[in-house]
């Protein structure tokens, strides 16, 4: 309004030549131009050679009017009360003043919106920049981030041919390649140990028993370790006295561990055999050996079961192992029912025999947990209801075909779920 009063200041001094009235129109028409709607309280007076013009097309001009003007201009808008509600922007020359004046609330809604639209294009402006940056991260960083995990995914599931390839920026490339760094050292850490874990394999294969002609007694075995090597243990030994001795053991866990303490568990029986043929003995020795050697925890459970076909008689110790099935002819299947502590807890530990009758054609089956509490997708455990009704339906089956009817019922009841325990399995048929 300070240039507006300037402007018109000198458009005044051009024509005041022509006198007063040529000044009012000039004031006149100037006013009469501006627009009502935007500028609804503008007004516009002069102090002009010695008389006080004022604009006459609004119908604003009063000397309250010229008076309040004066007073928003000079600084002092408390002296009368229409002075607080307008601003006023002057100019002072040789000729005179010129004042030009707006309602402060219109000029306070003009800024308003002036203010409003700014922020508007702020926002506008913001929103397209956040969804460029959005769409430049995406590109550069999203995505190959988003490649690079499902790398470490694949490579954290064992898939180590997984390889990442990521060139959007040179950080994530450095990444990537560090990532096919580590993937290449743990393909090459798993090479050697398939290597190591095929040769320990190997080693207990050679550790179970050879097959070879026993008197008076047919023996089959199923043995499905749940890793590469396993903890179950089972050996048929023939003792000095023509008897057989039949052994099944099962050490706590899987793995490399477990399977380092059954191949102890086999070098303490056979010793042991050698020196006493009563499997309650055999135990003691077992006992005392595997609790000087074998790490506290790890213990293990085991059943003997000596088959004297010439007597017909079987003698049996058991240390905490699944209870024996025994079935005579087409006798119901009954449990070799005695059992002491398992192995590893006391070195004190002492065990006792007990013997049963039997006749030509009995049949003992042996298992492992890993049979009893295999599992089905509905975590249907198999038990030992089946395992007696399996027993029970092959009483016409000689010791192979009942052990392929036992691989038979215990793949079908899987339905195709991983074994998550040794599974070992002993029949021994008398006669």
């Amino acid at each position: 309004m300070a240039e507006e009063a300037k402007t018109l200041y000198e458009s005044a001094v051009a024509i005041d030549d022509s006198g007063s009235d040529a000044v009012q129109k000039l004031v006149d028409s100037v006013c009469a131009r501006m627009n009502s709607q935007d500028s609804p309280g503008h007004h516009i007076a002069l102090r002009w050679q010695g008389q006080n013009l004022q604009a006459q097309s609004h119908g604003r001009a009063s000397s309250d009017m010229f008076d309040a003007m004066m007073a928003a201009a000079t600084g002092n808008p408390n002296s009368m009360p229409m002075a607080e509600s307008m601003v006023v922007g002057s100019f002072d020359g040789p000729a005179g003043r010129v004042y030009v004046s707006e309602k402060r609330s219109n000029i306070l809604a003009v800024a308003r919106e002036a203010l409003f639209r700014q922020m508007i294009a702020v926002l506008l402006g913001g929103v397209i920049a956040a969804a460029l940056v959005s769409l430049v991260i995406r590109q550069i960083v999203t995505k190959p981030m988003r490649r690079m995990e499902a790398s470490l995914q694949r490579i954290g599931s064992g898939d180590l041919n997984a390889h990442v390839d990521v060139h959007s920026c040179r950080e994530l490339a450095y990444l990537g390649e560090q990532i096919n760094e580590m993937r290449a050292k743990l393909d090459a850490v798993e090479q050697d140990r398939r290597v190591h874990m095929e040769k320990a394999k190997s080693i207990q294969q050679n550790l179970r028993p050879k097959s070879q002609a026993l008197e008076g007694v047919q023996v089959a075995e199923l043995f499905e370790p749940a890793d590469d090597v396993g903890g179950d243990y089972y050996d048929v030994i023939q003792l000095s006295d023509g008897s057989t001795l039949l052994c099944v053991a099962d050490v706590s866990g899987h793995g490399v561990p477990a399977a380092m303490a059954a191949t102890l568990l086999k070098s303490f029986v056979t010793d042991a055999a050698k020196l006493s043929n009563r499997p309650a003995e055999i135990l003691d020795h077992v006992n005392r050996k595997y609790y000087e050697y074998v790490v506290m925890g790890h213990f293990a459970t085991m059943v003997l079961v000596r088959v004297d076909s010439l007597r017909r008689q079987v003698v049996y110790a058991n240390a905490g192992h699944e209870l024996p099935f025994i079935q005579s002819g087409d006798g119901p299947v009954e449990r070799l029912e005695h059992s002491d502590l398992i192995l590893g807890v006391e070195d004190s530990t002492t065990y006792e025999d007990h013997s049963v009758n039997v006749c030509e054609g009995t049949k003992i089956v042996i298992v492992s947990d890993g049979v009893t509490e295999a599992f089905n997708p509905s975590e249907d455990q198999f038990g030992t209801g089946r395992v007696e009704s399996v027993v029970s339906v092959g009483s016409g089956d000689d010791a192979k075909s009942l052990v392929r009817r036992f691989a038979s019922e215990l793949h079908q009841f899987r339905e195709g779920r991983a074994a998550f325990d040794d599974t070992t399995l002993l029949v021994a048929q008398v006669g």
